[in-house]
């Protein structure tokens, strides 16, 4: 629940979720929108002069100079490129511009491969798509190849409580109430449900995992498949593999968790076979499969006929192009991006945008209405929190106001309510119903009021302005008003709940005031809607597993296998440009086992030469690396995208360790 005053992002509060995060928030969702005030964020719409300076022309002007770009000249198609970080409906206003055989995702091709293999393997089912308060009451746990620490930190909190369920059931045994912790931890000295951690580098769950396994890509694919095949066989196994396959075997409830941090569809793949060895045991065997951003399977569910090089490659060639909040230097590397002749629509000062003929500047998430799809491909409506400074609008309503200029009639969306239609016209039908259209009312036809009862002050806030209080702006797009004045009864579809206030409780404290029953359902009920259902996956047949797949070969000489790893602060873009989290991000780094480094003459602090990476970057040195493997923190400030499966490393003795990114104080 994003909080607005003096028309600034204040803060984040938890917005409860009886299916999802609960009455709980990670620190990077809590901390990770200061973006929003960022000295970064673009205002106002401009052109790049022919001296090669952004001048800033206002919206009128940088629309006419859009839609004479686009219009081109000669048979150049436009391209659309989209964003795992923009809406649905943002994504699809472009794609209904250029045409779908126009239209890229805006996915780095390996992302998109990955992505692609999730969707296909949802599609086909024989299994349960588990929400996080599933994963909470599995009772045995894979994680193959995803450090969900750092790339889905809730999904990590829910593992935490899934393993310490078992002394949950055991204090239930004996009366022991689920309030009392301090009983429960007692009588349950320390039991755990089996957790299983295959990963490239060591994470902060080993410690609860009842095995680990180390290994590149490939090989902990393979694990996955011998897994599987020991399941469906009832074959003896050794080690990690036999101590997994027989513990998930005996769960009533197990999960398999993957996502694609690797970008390796076989992991992907190795996962579901899997879940469907044990949904076939008779097991209610459960697979989530992680991605790394807020639309990554909104994008990936929309698709396109364009490929990022493909895209890319047009755009050399002179095509005119729409780029959609997405900073191609972070997915393709620089000697393939060619923006002259490029729009951007963006909230931040990207180096896309810096290179743009054609800035548009589009509004955050607190400042627009729209959709998102989770990893279990949920779509919720997220509402706009306050009025954007400046020029800022929706991404989609700069699309619709290009499409006008160049004489289009059929994009004429007058609000979101129409462009959701839209969606769920051409798109996903489900979108239609995850939340309600702006004519919706509570009782006596009253709003719902953005501001609770404590708000006050409208009229001080602007006292050195004028002492009369302002009017507060209408709002037709959304059942909310910007004012106190309506009713917040809690009895409302969940997703249009703005705020938890109940009269002598403070805050989110009150939130039980607006459940069904404590950690159950909102009152109006959970929020979203599943584009696929459980449907599709209850009604297909399981495939039969692979057998295990042979040993990878390790590289040799100067040449190492790259594991793609990630961290919670700093690898997400947006959050990343927040302050909070800034303060506690890494510098780019890579990671070595220790002899590796010895053999290359290398030490912790000193620098290394990455081949395919321009920039040389710090080592740290890290026992749970496998040999000849080289950890590359991928998505930090100052790192390119690194799509080789081997690189060649390379001392830099003239390296300087950039300096930190600032004070923290940490108390505990």
């Amino acid at each position: 629940i994003p909080g607005e005053r003096y028309g600034k992002l204040k803060r984040i509060h938890n917005r409860y979720h009886g299916e999802l995060n609960g009455y709980f928030l990670c620190d990077r969702g809590r901390y990770g929108s200061h973006f929003v005030n960022s000295a970064k964020r673009i205002r106002h719409a401009g052109v790049r002069a022919e001296d090669g300076v952004f001048e800033a022309v206002g919206s009128e002007a940088a629309l006419s100079a859009a839609a004479r770009r686009l219009r081109g000249e000669g048979d150049a198609t436009p391209v659309g490129i989209g964003s795992p970080r923009a809406s649905v409906e943002a994504n699809h206003a472009l794609k209904q511009l250029v045409g779908a055989a126009n239209f890229c995702v805006g996915l780095a091709p390996d992302e998109a491969a990955a992505m692609n293999a999730a969707l296909e393997i949802y599609r086909a089912g024989g299994f349960r798509l588990p929400s996080l308060a599933d994963v909470e009451r599995a009772d045995a746990v894979l994680i193959l190849g995803e450090d969900v620490s750092n790339t889905a930190p809730r999904i990590a909190l829910a593992v935490r409580q899934a393993v310490r369920a078992v002394t949950l059931d055991m204090a239930r045994a004996v009366g022991i109430p689920d309030w009392q912790d301090a009983g429960v931890r007692g009588h349950g000295q320390g039991a755990r449900h089996p957790l299983f951690v295959a990963s490239a580098v060591a994470t902060r769950l080993d410690g609860l995992a009842a095995r680990t396994q180390r290994g590149i890509a490939a090989e902990l694919a393979n694990a996955g498949f011998a897994i599987a095949h020991a399941v469906a066989t009832g074959a003896n196994a050794d080690g990690f593999v036999g101590a997994a396959a027989a513990a998930l075997a005996q769960a009533e409830r197990p999960l398999i968790i993957a996502g694609t941090e690797a970008r390796d569809a076989n992991l992907l793949r190795a996962a579901a076979q899997v879940a469907r060895a044990l949904d076939a045991a008779g097991k209610r065997a459960m697979l989530a499969l992680a991605a790394t951003e807020a639309n990554s399977y909104g994008a990936a569910l929309l698709g396109g006929e364009l490929s990022l090089p493909a895209a890319l490659e047009r755009m050399r060639r002179g095509a005119p192009a729409i780029v959609l909040e997405n900073d191609l230097f972070r997915r393709a590397p620089a000697a393939d991006i060619q923006l002259d002749g490029a729009i951007a629509i963006d909230a931040l000062e990207t180096p896309t945008a810096a290179a743009a003929a054609v800035v548009l500047p589009a509004a955050a998430y607190a400042e627009q209405t729209g959709a998102f799809v989770n990893f279990e491909t949920r779509a919720q409506r997220f509402y706009q929190v306050f009025e954007p400074d400046g020029e800022v609008a929706p991404a989609w309503r700069w699309i619709a106001a290009i499409a006008e200029r160049m004489g289009r009639d059929d994009l004429r969306w007058p609000n979101i309510d129409a462009l959701a239609a839209a969606c769920a016209s051409n798109e996903f039908e489900a979108l239609a119903s995850i939340a309600p259209t702006a004519g919706f009312r509570v009782r006596a036809q009253a709003c719902i009021p953005r501001q609770p009862h404590r708000y006050s002050g409208r009229t001080a806030m602007r006292a050195h302005l004028s002492v009369h209080e302002p009017k507060a702006a209408a709002d037709d797009e959304t059942p909310l008003a910007y004012s106190m004045e309506g009713q917040n009864a809690g009895d409302q579809p969940g997703a249009v709940v703005p705020f938890v206030w109940s009269p002598g409780w403070n805050s989110n404290q009150s939130v039980f005031k607006f459940q069904q029953e404590v950690s159950g359902p909102l009152a109006g009920g959970d929020p979203g809607v599943r584009l696929l259902d459980d449907a599709v996956a209850a009604e297909a047949p399981p495939a039969q597993p692979a057998p295990p797949a042979t040993a990878v070969g390790r590289a040799e000489g100067d040449r190492f296998h790259v594991a793609r790893i990630s961290e919670v602060f700093g690898s997400d873009e947006l959050s990343a440009a927040s302050a909070p989290i800034a303060e506690r991000m890494p510098a780019p780094y890579v990671a070595l086992n220790p002899a590796d480094a010895e053999a290359l003459g290398v030490a912790a602090g000193s620098g290394v030469k990455v081949d395919g990476l321009a920039a040389s970057f710090a080592v740290r040195l890290d026992a749970s690396v496998p040999s000849r493997c080289v950890a590359v923190a991928q998505g930090l400030p100052g790192t390119a995208p690194l799509a080789a499966r081997e690189v060649a490393l390379q001392l830099d003795p003239s390296f300087a360790p950039p300096a930190p990114a600032g004070a923290v104080i940490a108390k505990g």
